[in-house]
């Protein structure tokens, strides 16, 4: 009996443990900028995106600190990016200035999230190595 009951413990904790390392987590700046520069996102927004529109985005970073974004409806849009401690940080020509993001990644998914509301911007689906979609 001490023995079953030392394995159900036993199970029980390994299952916390499991689920405890698929839990979330906020990048460093430094594991950032090793996801996006040089890079091509491809990204799911939400309505407390930079451009107020749930949908599909794409935007490249280049290394130089510049950016170019295809906005869900369509316009291109133009600015710079940059990390400010564990914060993505980005501006744009045509669009409002916003807060800096928390980015947190969780297995495969990454999240973009607003790091004064703690409201999802976007998520990244994928990335692509250089300027994959010829943004300009």
């Amino acid at each position: 009996m001490r023995t079953f009951k030392h394995s159900i413990a036993a199970a029980g904790l390994a299952s916390i443990c499991i689920v405890g390392s698929a839990a979330a987590a906020d990048m460093t700046g430094a594991e950032i900028q090793s996801l996006i520069s040089g890079k091509t996102g491809y990204l799911k927004t939400g309505a407390s995106s930079v451009t107020g529109a749930a949908g599909d985005g794409v935007i490249y970073w280049a290394a130089d600190g510049s950016n170019v974004y295809k906005t869900p409806q369509g316009p291109v849009w133009h600015g710079t990016w940059s990390t400010k401690g564990n914060l993505y940080c980005s501006t744009y020509k045509e669009g409002p200035a916003r807060p800096c993001m928390r980015v947190e990644k969780q297995g495969d998914t990454v999240n973009l999230i607003d790091s004064e509301s703690g409201q999802l911007r976007a998520a990244i689906v994928k990335t692509a190595p250089g300027n994959a979609e010829n943004l300009k």
